[in-house]
């Protein structure tokens, strides 16, 4: 008795198309979360320091700093970040500015049971500006 011989290789490439397909969707997918993910870095980093450099002139408070920070991002990102919070203070006896950017990434692909809750959150640092008299030079001792 023969074996008998199955119908051959018919169908073989849409099958490995079906499961190599949703792998390669997902990885695609997977990137481009990747990529907001370092944009998301990249504007709440920016707006930390435009916040910290306008929280530092002259005359200026941290809530100025603040609203500026959230004007950059809303006018460059208002979707990338859920829930942007920005937080503004004075450090080190009022001698610097201290400004936090924080948020959660959106999210580009849900997958059910999986909360991937991509967080961000950047901290800028400058010195206050302040006006000193013609030879009051800080660290010189009259």
């Amino acid at each position: 008795m023969t074996p008998r011989r199955l119908g051959g290789d018919a169908g073989a490439a849409t099958t490995e198309m079906v499961i190599v397909a949703p792998v390669f969707l997902f990885l695609i997918l997977l990137i481009v979360q990747l990529g907001l993910y370092f944009h998301a870095i990249s504007i709440a980093s920016a707006a930390a320091q435009d916040g910290a450099r306008e929280a530092s002139l002259l005359g200026s408070s941290p809530a100025e700093g603040e609203q500026v920070a959230e004007d950059m991002l809303q006018s460059l990102a208002p979707q990338l970040l859920a829930g942007a919070r920005v937080n503004g203070s004075l450090v080190d006896g009022g001698d610097s500015v201290r400004m936090t950017v924080s948020g959660q990434v959106s999210q580009v692909v849900t997958i059910p049971g999986i909360d991937l809750g991509i967080s961000v959150n950047e901290t800028a640092e400058t010195p206050v500006e302040e006006f000193r008299p013609a030879g009051d030079a800080p660290g010189v001792a009259p």
